[in-house]
């Protein structure tokens, strides 16, 4: 598995921007390694070949048991 690249800071500022973000460049700093790390994570993610059995979800609520007599 080949680890992604880090972002750029030009190419984050423009993420960052295209989100609606304003952020200084101080807290442009602090938050990019955080998204380098879960970008690392997604990547992982994006690897994993599913079946079309995984990714079927089903979901059976069940009421919970009565109790007492409610009186």
């Amino acid at each position: 598995m080949a680890e992604p690249k880090e972002i750029s800071m030009d190419h984050f500022s423009a993420l960052v921007a295209r989100a609606g973000l304003d952020l200084s460049a101080q807290e442009l700093e602090s938050l990019k390694p955080m998204y380098d790390h879960y970008a690392r994570q997604t990547a992982k993610l994006h690897e994993i070949d599913l079946a079309a059995e995984d990714l079927a979800v089903a979901f059976s609520p069940q009421q919970p048991p009565a109790t007492g007599s409610g009186g």
